[in-house]
């Protein structure tokens, strides 16, 4: 009966998935657009694409699972929040990369942005959504203080070019970059979502994420030199044994969400079906260590042994198993 249920469940999750994805991605383009006019800010169009393509996963997959399990559906107001977060998250993120403005210039635009002039329409737009994000949420000190730590944590990730960077400091840039990104989502959502409960499981989550990227990226990664968990892991056991923990204690938040029990199992299934990608990743780095006895250096191998496939049955199985496993207990 509970494989049924299971199963049936499982199912038209991945069916609401794959339709809002579609929808979500046809609404987000319009509604861009109209944020572009609004702040006469036409974004080049990989941008824009980014921006897009990262709201129509995100929004089905995570601000539904967390709109469900509060007992109601996402609200259009929800939706352009979340749409303007991706906006100065992906910007942003052009900033810091591409080195496109310094740190002082980016500690301006975030915090000191009443006096920053903008010389590009993206820095325009960013300023625009990041205005009106401001000045909906009503949590102004924990937004302050989620935002300073995630401007932190992005200005401490250009230590991740460095080889030498301490263990435990990348671990603390990896948690925190990934927790305190999706944490600044909770902000954006309708009252109900800012008790200590409910933030520390949008905090948890965001840190599973962070390492689910890594993981996703650790071609690109070690082919460009930037330090991650998974790139500087030597025992992918362990790797295993840090993010089972993770897991751990975001079910334990889970289960300690002021819901009824049966959104609770609905969410925990979401929820898993989340980290079901780390967990193949990481048997997938497990096992080549075992082939090798120890894990070999990540750039002797070929690309084909470090890129997740994700249209291959064994891995979409793979996905399903430790999700049934881990919503059966």
């Amino acid at each position: 009966m509970q494989l049924l249920k299971f199963g049936t469940s499982l199912v038209l999750r991945v069916c609401r998935i794959l339709i809002s994805r579609k929808k979500e991605k046809r609404w987000a383009e319009t509604y861009l657009a109209n944020l572009e006019s609004e702040a006469d800010a036409n974004l080049p169009t990989d941008t824009a694409k980014k921006i897009v393509n990262a709201y129509s996963i995100y929004l089905p997959m995570v601000i539904d699972a967390f709109t469900q399990v509060d007992g109601r559906h996402t609200s259009l107001d929800e939706k352009k929040r979340i749409l303007q977060y991706f906006v100065c998250s992906t910007t942003f993120d052009d900033f810091t990369d591409n080195n496109e403005l310094t740190q002082e210039q980016l500690n301006e635009i975030s915090f000191g942005y009443s006096a920053y002039q903008p010389q590009t329409v993206q820095e325009r737009l960013f300023l625009y959504c990041h205005v009106k994000l401001k000045q909906f949420v009503k949590d102004q000190t924990g937004y302050s203080h989620a935002t300073h730590a995630l401007f932190q944590a992005q200005v401490d990730s250009g230590k991740q070019t460095d080889p030498t960077i301490p263990d435990d400091e990348l671990f603390r840039i990896t948690i925190e970059k990934g927790a305190y990104s999706v944490l600044l989502c909770s902000f954006y959502m309708e009252d109900g979502m800012l008790s200590d409960r409910w933030q520390e499981c949008w905090f948890q989550l965001g840190a599973i994420i962070q390492l689910t990227n890594d993981l996703f990226d650790i071609w690109k990664d070690v082919r460009d030199g930037f330090q991650t968990l998974p790139v500087r892991t030597k025992d992918a056991d362990q790797l295993y044994l840090t993010f089972t923990e993770m897991v751990d204690k975001l079910e334990g938040l889970i289960d300690n969400l002021p819901v009824p029990d049966s959104r609770k199992w609905k969410f925990r299934m979401n929820m898993m079906s989340i980290c079901s990608f780390s967990d193949m990743a990481i048997q997938q780095l497990r096992a080549i260590q075992q082939e090798h006895g120890k894990m070999p250096e990540l750039n002797t191998l070929p690309r084909k042994a470090l890129i997740i496939d994700m249209e291959k049955i064994g891995n979409i199985w793979h996905c399903m198993r430790f999700t049934y496993q881990r919503c059966r207990k």
